[in-house]
């Protein structure tokens, strides 16, 4: 073959493989024997998603208002400029005009009106509870309400059931996906990330009470790979009393029972925690390079909980007043010679009983113990009637003193004017606040709010 005609050829296909192609689900108004490429011809089960090979810059969009049960699984790549995209639609406000009212009732149900489209997969026989189980690389998940998931028939070392979960589950060895902006309620692990690159951002997790197994509390966000981002998202609820612990699961959990996991380059950040029961568990088995950031954790039970090496905890505003609180540690690990937290410029507010770095106890098994001596400087402690909430000596630049929150009583954790964590933070390379108003450069305020 000519080299020149090969070339353009090659152009051709290239052509043709670069237009993407929109396909349609509704599960009141389609047929899965449809062509799905349009609004007019959708399918109606996620049982074509399987089945069909997607291209790079193709989306996959579920009408608004619609439900569907069960799950999928998704092989196909997107790519860094045209990831494939699995959100919804609904119909325009061109149409909307051009119908008269009373003639608007099939129109919603034949182009999506309405809630977010609704996921839910009850049975544990399909695809272990998985609703979108994504294979392939370059995927972004956008705008969906994930609910009232299934629990695993028990978990243990041999079967790692709770190892298998996930409504969304993005598998080992795919890269570069993104899960923001869904809801997800009644999901006992919400997001299992075990791809690598990835970004979870801007989603709402919430009300998930019931422990999934023996030891196994629910979690919001199951980590398993290095190289992830957590960013911008709320979490309320998440965690449940009973098992050998007393209390279990919470918000985020890198996981090293999964796969031998070595957590590294982990960025936790700007995310708002409420009403859980931990923030963050630390169970890789190897630690390297976590920042923790800009975080507000109004919770039960630990802030942070497992050793790690350079696990940077900055800018975050720790409220420890809520009860029961089963595990009596702001931190906690099993070896204090095997941790090594950075902890800068956050706002500690406690009960009475706490103390964050100690009290220090000699460690006799397999026990959870306070962090101890860590790099530390420039935090604010409280907690009424207790005179050293910092556990041992306080740091350079560490203060004791009420934060002045603007109404803690209501949770509203920001600070009044004249409160003493302002302009009083070392620089540290972050430019926003938790509510997103830029923070001073050369003298931060503590904690997760700039005012």
């Amino acid at each position: 073959m000519n080299f020149k005609n090969l070339f353009f050829f090659t152009l051709l296909l290239a052509g043709i493989r670069s237009h993407a192609t929109n396909y349609y689900i509704n599960s009141k108004a389609g047929n899965d024997t449809n062509t799905g490429n349009s609004k007019e011809k959708p399918w109606k089960t996620m049982n074509n998603i399987g089945k069909t090979s997607f291209a790079p810059g193709d989306s996959i969009l579920f009408a608004r208002g619609t439900a569907y049960r069960g799950g999928v699984i998704l092989n196909s790549s997107g790519s860094a400029e045209k990831p494939i995209v699995i959100s919804h639609y609904s119909a325009g406000a061109e149409l909307i005009l051009k119908t008269p009212r009373k003639e608007l009732t099939p129109v919603f149900e034949k182009y999506g009106a309405g809630h977010a489209p609704a996921f839910s997969n009850p049975d544990w026989n399909v695809l272990t509870g998985n609703i979108f189980r994504i294979e392939g690389s370059y995927v972004v998940i956008d705008g969906l309400y994930f609910h009232d998931n299934t629990n695993p028939p028990g978990s243990d070392k041999t079967t790692k059931n709770v190892q298998k979960m996930g409504a969304v589950y993005l598998a080992l060895g795919t890269r570069h996906q993104v899960v923001k902006n869904c809801e997800f309620f009644h999901t006992p692990v919400g997001i299992k990330v075990k791809s690598t690159h990835s970004l979870i951002t801007r989603n709402y997790l919430h009300d998930a009470a019931d422990m999934m197994a023996y030891s196994w509390g629910p979690i919001a966000i199951m980590v398993v790979s290095g190289n992830n981002e957590i960013a911008h998202n709320r979490i309320e609820n998440y965690g449940a009393y009973g098992g050998p612990y007393g209390s279990d699961g919470g918000v985020i959990e890198l996981d090293g029972v999964d796969d031998n996991f070595t957590a590294s380059n982990i960025h936790i950040h700007h995310n708002t925690s409420v009403n859980n029961h931990g923030f963050l568990e630390i169970a890789a088995r190897n630690v390297d390079s976590v920042t923790v950031a800009y975080n507000l954790s109004d919770d039960r039970n630990q802030f942070i909980g497992g050793g790690g090496y350079k696990v940077n905890v900055c800018n975050n505003t720790i409220v420890r007043t809520r009860e029961p609180n089963v595990d009596r540690y702001v931190f906690w690990t099993f070896n204090p010679d095997l941790t090594f937290f950075n902890v800068r410029n956050n706002i500690f507010y406690l009960a009475p009983d706490l103390g964050v770095f100690g009290p220090v106890k000699k460690v006799t098994g397999h026990v959870r113990v306070a962090i101890g001596d860590q790099p530390r400087d420039m935090n604010l402690y409280f907690s009424p009637g207790n005179s050293n909430p910092v556990g041992i000596t306080p740091g350079k630049g560490d203060l004791i003193a009420d934060p002045l929150f603007v109404d803690a009583a209501n949770c509203n954790f920001r600070l009044k004017p004249n409160s003493p964590a302002l302009r009083r933070g070392k620089k540290t390379g972050y430019t926003y606040d938790l509510d997103g108003y830029p923070v001073a450069m050369a003298k931060p305020a503590l904690g997760a709010y700039e005012f």
